[in-house]
C-alpha cells in the first residue's frame, strides 16, 4: 500500500501493535531474532495490510512524518521481568541438591604438624602456647600429625664417625626432651584436657628402623609409644590413618608402593578430607571429580617450631615453611572450617615477645 493510502487510523494501529511487543519483551533493535517492528509487521501480514514482514519498517518513518508519531522506545522491558500466568516461574528452574544437616555436633580439633623437638631446641615455650591456646577456647581434642619429636640420635642421615655426628644426642636425652615438652604443654593447657591423638610420622619412625637393624633384644619404638601413653596421647603408627568424624588424619599419604605422594597427588588420590603432615607447609588443596559428589579437600599443617626456625637440613630452601597450629572444625565427614594461627601470634598473646 503506498504511503499516501495508508489511512491515518491503520498508522496510528500500528504503531499501538508496536508498543505492545516493546512490553512483550521484543526490543527496538535486537542483537538476534526479531524485533518489535518485525512482530508487528508479521501480526499485519495475517491482518492484509502487508505482503510481507518486511514492508512495516517504512511505516514508523511515514507516521512521524505526516502524524508525528513514533512508538515509546522506552516501554521496552526484558522478557525475564514480565509477569507470566499463573504457575509459570519468573525464570527457568534450576535443579539444585540441598545438603541436609549432618547429625550429631561440630567437634572442633586443635591440630599440631611437625614440631621437631629436640634437645637443641632448648625452649620448649611454644609448647606452653599451644595449650594456653587451646585451653582457652576449649577445643574438645588435639591431633598432632606426627614428627612431634625428631629423634636425630637415631638418624640415619648422619654417621656418629663425622663432626656432626658427634653432636647427636643420645635417645635417653631425645625421651627426656620429649618429656619436658609434655609438661610445659600441659603448664599451657592448665587443667584443660582435651582428647590426644597422633599420627606418628616418620622422625618417631626412626626408632621403629633403628630396632629392625640392631636385634638386640630392646624395643625404643615400644619405649616411644611408652612416653606418648604416659602424657595421654593415643598413636597410631607412621603411615596408618587416625579417622575422626570421617576426616583421615595422618603423618603423609601414600602411595601403592608404601612412598609418600607428591603434594599434586595428594588430593587426585584422596577419597576423603584429609590432614597431614610433613611437608611443613600450610595448604589447602582441592581436586576436581566429576559426578555429584564434593571433592575431598586435603589439609596440610605446617610445623609447629619456634617462630621463624626453619631446620638446618632446609635452611637454603625453607621459604615454603610455616610455624603456627591449625584449628579445624569437623562435621558429617567434613572439614567444615580451616584456620591457620601463626606460631608468633601465639607468642605475642601467651608468651614474652623479645
Amino acid at each position: 500500500m503506498a504511503g499516501s493510502r495508508i489511512p491515518d487510523e491503520r498508522l496510528v494501529e500500528f504503531i499501538g501493535l508496536v508498543e505492545e511487543f516493546l512490553r512483550a519483551g521484543y526490543d527496538r533493535a535486537p542483537r538476534s531474532g526479531p524485533g518489535a517492528v518485525k512482530m508487528a509487521a508479521k501480526e499485519g501480514v495475517s491482518r492484509g495490510w502487508f505482503a510481507n514482514a518486511n514492508q512495516g519498517f517504512p511505516w514508523i518513518d511515514i507516521a512521524r512524518d505526516r502524524l508525528q508519531l513514533e512508538p515509546d522506545w522506552s516501554a521496552y522491558r526484558p522478557r525475564q521481568y514480565q509477569h507470566r500466568p499463573p504457575g509459570l516461574p519468573v525464570i527457568p528452574s534450576q535443579d539444585h541438591v540441598v545438603e541436609d544437616e549432618p547429625e550429631g555436633s561440630p567437634v572442633r580439633i586443635v591440630v599440631v604438624g611437625d614440631a621437631h623437638d629436640s634437645p637443641h631446641l632448648k625452649d620448649k615455650s611454644r609448647f606452653e602456647w599451644i595449650g594456653a591456646y587451646a585451653a582457652e577456647r576449649g577445643i574438645e581434642r588435639i591431633v598432632s600429625v606426627g614428627d612431634w619429636m625428631t629423634m636425630d640420635c637415631f638418624s640415619s642421615h648422619t654417621d656418629r664417625a663425622t663432626f656432626e655426628g658427634l653432636a647427636k644426642p643420645t635417645f635417653e636425652q631425645d625421651i627426656e626432651s620429649f618429656h619436658e615438652s609434655q609438661r610445659a604443654f600441659q603448664r599451657g593447657l592448665a587443667g584443660h584436657k582435651p582428647k590426644l591423638d597422633i599420627t606418628l610420622g616418620n622422625h618417631e619412625h626412626r626408632a621403629w628402623r633403628y630396632d629392625n637393624f640392631h636385634p638386640d633384644g630392646l624395643s625404643h619404638a615400644l619405649l616411644v609409644q611408652e612416653a606418648f601413653s604416659q602424657w595421654g596421647w593415643r598413636t597410631s603408627l607412621y603411615g596408618e590413618y587416625r579417622f575422626i568424624e570421617g576426616v583421615g588424619f595422618v603423618h603423609v599419604p601414600f602411595n601403592a608402593m608404601g612412598r609418600p605422594l607428591t603434594q599434586a597427588q595428594r588430593p587426585n588420590k584422596a577419597m576423603f578430607d584429609t590432614i597431614h603432615g610433613d611437608d611443613h607447609r600450610a595448604t589447602q588443596i582441592t581436586d576436581f571429580k566429576s559426578g555429584p559428589v564434593r571433592s575431598p579437600t586435603v589439609y596440610s599443617a605446617g610445623t609447629a617450631l619456634p617462630p621463624g626456625f626453619i631446620e638446618g637440613f632446609a635452611s637454603k630452601g625453607g621459604s615454603t615453611w610455616r610455624s603456627g597450629i591449625c584449628e579445624a572444625v569437623l562435621w558429617g565427614g567434613y572439614v567444615r572450617s580451616w584456620s591457620f594461627t601463626e606460631m608468633v601470634l601465639l607468642r605475642h598473646r601467651y608468651g614474652q615477645t623479645p
